[in-house]
């Protein structure tokens, strides 16, 4: 029977980890014959230093290429995009900038990819008052095809860039690259650059074989008297919590042939869900099954018309992390153990996105 006091020094299957990002620049690319998208990261912190990491998604096999500037201390469990990691080189470019504030963005990278192709990105839509930007859950893991975590890359302050004096310039191999746009160009003045600072890279149940860790209330993690309900982390002052309710149990005290559900929801602060869904524990012996369901996708603030209005249209938004299942299996004993990972359900509706937006591929 429950007591009045939280249980201590219990198994804890789920995992949440927040980093930081202070800004990004991303397009996808219509017509190159090698990549179909580029994107461009700055960090400044200190778990990662400071410098810029780009990528390219290539056309050919949906791998992604990275290119990091020496010194940069980053996650490669958090890269597995597409197809997969193609290849990871450390560079100097010969152009490395990214800058977001609040009348705009400018970008200029330079360097050379693997293949000997020259690549550069110039964009610069500065201009003076200040932009009106939303919060957006970016649909990078619409695209993942064998995901190793729940990814869900949360942007603040993000805004298209505005059509200006100065057009956007991606060059690959000494050839322009068109970028992708959204229907009414001419109306709306913006293009399909899309860019944001900072982010939060949240990563939920990373991929797991191997002995399972404890935990007591405190650090990150808050107990009742039922269990586990809530973790959290903070990345640079932005709290993410995971809570369950009910609790999840203390799986080694379930009984055989019990089983146990709940929902779960992931928040950003005080932001709306970025993802929610069911949970269930069923107890065989010195078996546990844990399944987690993804049934809730990204539920938006306030937003800017452009963006309410493309988000609304392009469903690939809100419902791509309801195509993703977690299950894990944990062996009880004198050392613990968890076996688990993620599975894709359903395409996340980047297929739609494409064809709206005439870009990828």
């Amino acid at each position: 029977m429950p007591t009045d006091t939280p249980p201590t020094d219990i198994l804890c299957p789920f995992d949440l980890h927040a980093d930081p990002m202070a800004g990004v620049l991303n397009c996808e690319l219509a017509d190159d014959p090698h990549y179909t998208g580029l994107e461009v990261q700055w960090f400044d912190d200190a778990e990662h230093g400071r410098g810029v990491l780009v990528f390219l998604a290539r056309r050919a096999d949906r791998l992604v290429d990275y290119y990091v500037e020496p010194g940069l201390r980053v996650d490669r469990a958090n890269y597995v995009l597409g197809a997969g990691i193609g290849e990871w080189t450390e560079l100097t470019f010969r152009a490395a900038e990214l800058d977001v504030d609040p009348s705009g963005v400018r970008c200029h990278v330079a360097f050379t990819d693997l293949a000997g192709r020259d690549i550069e990105v110039e964009v610069d839509d500065r201009r003076p008052g200040e932009r009106a930007t939303g919060s957006l859950l970016a649909p990078v893991g619409s695209t993942i095809e064998q995901p190793e975590s729940l990814l869900l890359v949360h942007l603040h302050g993000f805004d298209l860039v505005r059509r200006g004096e100065v057009e956007p310039r991606v060059s690959i191999d000494g050839r322009p690259a068109s970028t992708g746009a959204l229907p009414g160009r001419a109306l709306h003045g913006r293009e399909l650059i899309k860019y944001a600072a900072p982010l939060t890279v949240i990563t939920l149940n990373r991929a797991h074989d191997g002995p399972l860790r404890r935990v007591s209330a405190g650090d990150g993690v808050r107990m009742d008297v039922h269990g586990i309900a809530a973790l959290e982390e903070h990345a640079d002052g932005d709290r993410v919590r995971l809570e369950l309710r009910p609790s999840l149990p203390d799986i080694e005290a379930l009984p055989d042939q019990h089983t146990r559900t709940g929902d779960w929801r992931v928040f950003p602060g005080d932001l709306p869900e970025l993802a929610g869904g069911r949970w269930q524990v069923h107890r065989d012996g010195d078996q546990v099954a844990i399944d987690l369901e993804v049934t809730r996708g990204w539920r938006p603030g306030p937003l800017p018309p452009l963006m309410r209005t493309v988000t609304t249209v392009l469903p690939v938004f809100r419902r791509w992390p309801t195509t993703y299942r977690w299950r894990g299996v944990v062996t009880l004993g004198q050392q613990p153990s968890l076996r688990s990972g993620w599975e894709r359900t359903a395409g996340g509706g980047g297929d739609a996105y494409r064809r709206a937006t005439g870009s990828g591929g």
